[in-house]
């Protein structure tokens, strides 16, 4: 005869609501990383004007040092202003999850970046490589949690430039990386702006 229960013991009902409070964590995590969609614009904005500044004053040694700086202040400044609001929630394991891929992800960017500078070796192809690929990769990571198909795009995307920067030479690598900046970053931060402010409209147009 055969039993309505499991072997772990758990009956089809709670296996339903397991599956439901996963579905409502991976919803919630697609959410808290779309109230951090400024985040992506303004860092690819920054470094978009990093590469402009170098174009017009290349002999400057420190523009990225200023630019990445600049870029860091902004940013606590907006979420001391905001009271924290934009940044990833930690409530749930996903959130903790995508907030620690991103904190760990920019703290090793910012590292490599700086000890770069510091060896002048920033204007080696595979420096500019390693920073593609590991943006690539905190992005497919957070696609893979959040189980969301055009993260999963981008981080393909960023991927993509930085393979082809070693076969497309000379002064294209710049091209490629202001656009992985554009699309990979202003556009997608645009993009979960968007889905940030339906999500809050929809929420005043329910409660109203």
């Amino acid at each position: 005869m055969t039993s309505p229960e499991p072997e772990s013991g758990a009956s089809r009902d709670e296996l339903l609501q397991r599956i439901a409070l996963v579905e409502t964590m991976i919803a919630e995590g697609r959410r808290s990383t779309a109230r951090c969609g400024w985040i992506f614009v303004l860092w690819g904005l920054v470094d978009i004007a990093g590469v402009g500044w170098e174009k017009v004053q290349s002999n400057f040694n420190w523009i990225w040092p200023i630019t990445l700086a600049t870029g860091l202040a902004i940013q606590f400044l907006v979420m001391a202003l905001r009271g924290g609001a934009g940044t990833v929630g930690r409530h749930s394991v996903q959130n903790r999850n995508i907030a620690a891929v991103w904190s760990m992800m920019g703290l090793t960017v910012i590292l490599y970046v700086f000890a770069g500078l510091f060896q002048h070796k920033a204007w080696q192809i595979s420096y500019i490589v390693a920073i593609l690929m590991f943006v690539g990769m905190a992005h497919a990571i957070s696609a893979l949690i959040l189980r969301w198909p055009v993260q999963g795009a981008v981080a393909v995307l960023w991927w993509a430039g930085g393979i082809g920067m070693y076969f497309i030479g000379g002064d294209y690598f710049l091209a490629i990386f202001v656009a992985e900046m554009f699309f990979g970053m202003v556009l997608f931060g645009l993009y979960a702006m968007w889905l940030d402010g339906r999500e809050r409209q929809g929420r005043a147009n329910a409660n109203g």
